[in-house]
């Protein structure tokens, strides 16, 4: 029989078998806490008899910062032993619910029992609202400590504490090595906070030789300020060779909150799809190594802070605190993976929340990774756990998608999920093109006649039994060509034997001809080079994705570029003339000038420069530039006045003239193509 519950009490009182509960033990109310609470000392009887008060010096203000600090910190260390000692006994009493039924005792036990239990995880809301509450008040006595330090001129132990401008001030007090030991291995400018108007900071994860840094800055021609992490010295050889940051490193050993990482408004991502992709053995959709990943996403989501927490009626709201993991703890679980490069993929969760909890200036997030993560029931879970995370940590909006490189009118398919997640809003510029791009070959990609065929598999001997090739497989090379992989540096002309160059394949997969792939070690490498196209990104697809993402027109940039790409011999058509080159620069570089002045004339001159400079050049008979595209329709809002382009009559063209807006339209003889004008 269980005792009678004493009067007033919220629940029943548990009976023999459980555990006893008492009302939650008082915590010392944290936030009355305050800075001045010193005594002074009122000095001797002999001096209080006679002059009042022995004088007192006034305490150090980095003293007395410590001594609250470290108050804050005995505080919620003893918050947190009550709180993980109530939940220990909640644990408790759903075990002796556990005994109870094994038993068989009677329902009232057990009634009584459930009564304990509820009415303990009612009391622990209060409980662990005063834990939370002494974990922030304790990270403002740190911040009090670190800004302290910092206005007595005395070194700082947390700079990310500091205040931005106290922050830059006490940065440009170091000397240059201790500002290049404190920001390394990233830029030492990344340690200063961005002027206004300065391209983003990004940082890109596993960014390989640069497909998403091609598709940034040369087709969609966006200025970002971007440093890419990759472990393969050739990625990154070859990336920096094309004119892009690279830090030859394990993204696992850099830290997130790294203090150069302060103002970093994006991270885009490409972990390795080996272990999930057709081509490979696919270790990593197995459902346990699928499992094990979708727990390190989970519990990423509490080591950076990201757990509701409801109302105690204290006015505790929104998240609790972090675990106290470290991101190294999280991550741990992955050893027990067959393939290491599958837990990789956790990163996506782990970077942008650590950076959010840290710094708070994270906006979106992008990453490609095989199609079967889509495509794999054994997946499901690990999209959902990614979603999942960014929506609990107050993201607006997550979104995954599957892109064919051919759908933008490369030559080599290449299906990729795509993943986009954005902090305060949501794309509104559709990454599908408006109309099909044109289908691009793979002959009119090398310039082949009609009617070739390519043996991806090298020199076959002849089956005597059926007199055809023994095994391999060849595609035709008037349609779309096969995805691009390691062993492409093999593929040839059937019908004579000619082969790719890194050039061709290059171009097949989205990159410009004269792009500088690079092997790094002993030999010719021409089957690491290939592995390096095979593994990146398309950079027009990046460009569709990207532009998605910051709301911008990529469109015509992008047909234009597939253009030049895809037709590099054509005659009359020359890729790059000189004079184009140097009056693209001249009228880009005056652009850029008055963009930072911000002016809206600036807007429009840059709205202009990014249709016209972007778009397919070709000499005109008079040496300008001309712009030429397909039939298109395409609406730039730039105030005060509104810009149009739009199809043109066949045998117009709109000319373009370093410093000045395009002209009128004029007609050309010889010309059946429709042209692109711009309306002023």
């Amino acid at each position: 029989m269980f005792d009678s519950p004493p009067s007033g009490a919220s629940h029943a009182w548990p009976g023999p078998g459980l555990p006893t509960h008492t009302p939650p033990p008082a915590v010392p109310d944290v936030a009355a806490s305050h800075l001045a609470d010193v005594v002074s000392d009122p000095g001797s009887p002999d001096v209080m008899d006679g002059e009042g008060g022995a004088p007192v010096d006034a305490p150090c203000p980095l003293a007395e910062a410590e001594r609250q600090h470290a108050r804050a910190v005995a505080r919620h260390a003893a918050a947190r032993e009550i709180g993980e000692a109530h939940s220990e006994k909640i644990s408790a009493g759903y075990e002796a619910l556990d005994q109870v039924r094994r038993w068989r005792l009677p329902m009232s036990v057990e009634d009584e029992g459930w009564a304990f239990v509820h009415g303990a995880e009612e009391d622990s809301h209060a409980i662990w609202a005063r834990v939370h509450r002494a974990y922030w008040v304790r990270d403002s006595a740190r911040a009090t400590v670190a800004r302290v330090q910092s206005a007595m001129g005395l070194p700082v132990d947390e700079l990310d504490l500091l205040t931005d401008e106290q922050r830059d001030a006490y940065i440009a007090g170091l000397t240059d090595e201790e500002r290049a030991k404190l920001a390394g291995p990233w830029p030492v400018e990344w340690l200063f906070s961005p002027k206004q108007g300065a391209p983003i900071r990004i940082v890109n994860l596993f960014a390989g030789p640069g497909g998403w840094c091609e598709g940034i800055a040369r087709v969609l021609g966006e200025p970002v300020d971007m440093v890419g992490v990759d472990t393969s010295p050739a990625a990154c050889v070859t990336a920096e060779a094309a004119g892009y940051r690279r830090i030859c490193a394990s993204v696992t050993e850099l830290d997130p909150e790294h203090p150069a990482l302060r103002y970093v408004v994006a991270v885009i991502l490409s972990p390795p799809c080996q272990t999930l992709s057709p081509g490979g053995k696919r270790a990593g959709l197995a459902e346990a190594a699928m499992s094990i990943v979708e727990d390190v996403i989970t519990e990423a989501g509490a080591a950076a802070g990201f757990i509701m927490v409801d109302d105690a009626g204290d006015g505790m709201e929104g998240y609790a605190p972090p675990t106290g993991a470290t991101w190294d703890e999280v991550r741990a679980p992955l050893a027990a993976l067959e393939d290491q490069r599958t837990g990789l993929m956790a990163e996506c969760v782990i970077w942008p929340l650590a950076l959010q909890a840290k710094f708070g200036n994270i906006r979106w997030v992008a990453m490609e990774q095989s199609s079967n993560l889509l495509k794999s029931k054994a997946a499901k879970y690990v999209v959902e756990a990614i979603t999942s995370e960014f929506y609990g940590a107050g993201w607006e909006y997550a979104k995954f998608a599957l892109v064919d490189a051919v759908d933008y009118g490369i030559a080599a398919r290449k299906n990729r999920t795509f993943l986009v997640c954005m902090r305060y809003t949501r794309p509104f510029v559709d990454y599908r093109p408006s109309e099909p791009f044109p289908v691009t070959t793979w002959a009119a990609c090398m310039g082949w006649e009609k009617g070739h065929k390519v043996n991806t598999r090298g020199v076959r001997g002849i089956n005597p039994k059926t007199g055809r090739p023994k095994g391999g497989n060849a595609f035709s090379a008037d349609a779309p060509g096969t995805t691009v992989t390691g062993t492409a540096y093999g593929w040839a002309r059937e019908a004579d034997g000619l082969k790719h160059s890194h050039a061709d394949l290059g171009r097949a997969s989205g990159f410009r001809a004269d792009f500088p792939w690079t092997h790094v070690g002993r030999g010719a490498g021409i089957r690491n080079m290939t592995q390096l196209i095979a593994d990146t990104v398309n950079p027009a697809v990046a460009a569709a994705w990207i532009g998605h993402i910051l709301g911008r027109t990529w469109e015509p940039q992008t047909r234009a570029y597939v253009h030049r790409l895809n037709r590099p011999h054509v005659p009359g058509h020359p890729s790059a003339p000189q004079t184009a080159k140097e009056h693209s620069t001249a009228w880009s570089g005056l652009i850029s000038a008055q963009r930072r002045m911000g002016t809206a004339q600036a807007r429009m001159e840059q709205a202009l420069a990014d249709a016209v400079l972007c778009a397919s050049v070709q000499m005109a008979p008079h040496g300008r530039p001309v712009l030429e595209a397909a039939p298109v329709r395409l609406a730039l809002e730039a105030a005060p006045r509104r810009l149009q382009l739009e199809a043109a009559p066949r045998g117009t063209v709109a000319e373009a003239v370093p410093g000045n807006p395009p002209s009128r339209r004029h007609p050309v003889s010889g010309t059946r193509s429709e042209q692109l004008v711009l309306v002023m």
